[in-house]
């Protein structure tokens, strides 16, 4: 996929809204730091198929010019304004709105700075893709293959992710073989209930802003229980 299709693949409309999003690299030989880990940024879970981190922004410090490494996914966990810096611009662009459960993507090599400028900041998740490819498994079950949840609706496909807004009701859940490895950033938590490969559920609770990882290759049954659970799911191809 040509960058210019990657771009329209999700990217456009957040650039729109935050010019902080707006320049890639330019300089490749330039010493910059990686977009996280930084203050503010937690890691929440890390492999060999990506990283995902808690990140905050904090009214007026700016996060510093850095490169990101990796194409990465992202989730707004509240509505804020964000401003943004360009390699070699002397002064900061015009605030842009982030908005509380945007799902986005952006590519790898994107070279910036970025502030908030609301109290409080900026907060998401965001989750690092790293290089490695990994072969779509093989359904050989009489189960559906990537049906998540209830109510899932495609934000991004592309030929890294296919990125999901996913959300689950305190009603059974459907089985589903998946065939990608996946992460799953909560965007509202509550308690999930995952049963896996017919093993008995194991029922967990997740916060907003928290972020998990399931293998691919299995058979599962995902369920809220006592409250709706709302998420954005990462399919890493």
């Amino acid at each position: 996929m040509t960058f210019r299709k990657m771009l329209l693949c999700g990217v456009l409309p957040l650039l729109s809204l935050a010019p902080a999003f707006a320049q890639t690299a330019v300089d490749a030989g330039a010493d910059l730091p990686p977009g996280w880990p930084r203050p503010g940024a937690t890691l929440l879970v890390e492999n060999d198929r990506g990283s995902a981190y808690n990140v905050m922004y904090f009214q007026g410090k700016p996060a510093g010019l850095h490169r990101h490494r990796y194409f990465f996914a992202g989730l707004d966990l509240n509505t804020a304004a964000v401003v943004g810096k360009r390699q070699g611009d002397a002064d900061w662009g015009p605030p842009g709105p982030v908005i509380k459960d945007h799902m986005w993507y952006l590519p790898k090599g994107l070279t910036h700075d970025e502030m908030t400028v609301t109290d409080p900041g900026r907060h998401t998740v965001v989750i690092d893709i790293k290089d490695k490819s990994v072969p779509e498994a093989a359904n050989t079950t009489s189960f559906p293959a990537n049906k998540y949840a209830p109510s899932q609706t495609k934000v991004v496909d592309n030929d890294k992710v296919i990125i999901w807004d996913c959300a689950w009701s305190d009603r059974p859940g459907e089985a589903s073989f998946d065939t990608r490895d996946m992460f799953l950033a909560f965007a509202e938590g509550g308690d999930l209930s995952v049963a896996e490969d017919g093993k008995p559920a194991q029922v967990k609770h997740y916060d907003a802003g928290q972020a998990i990882f399931l293998p691919g290759g299995h058979a599962r049954a995902i369920t809220a229980k006592n409250s709706a659970v709302h998420a954005m799911l990462v399919e890493v191809k």
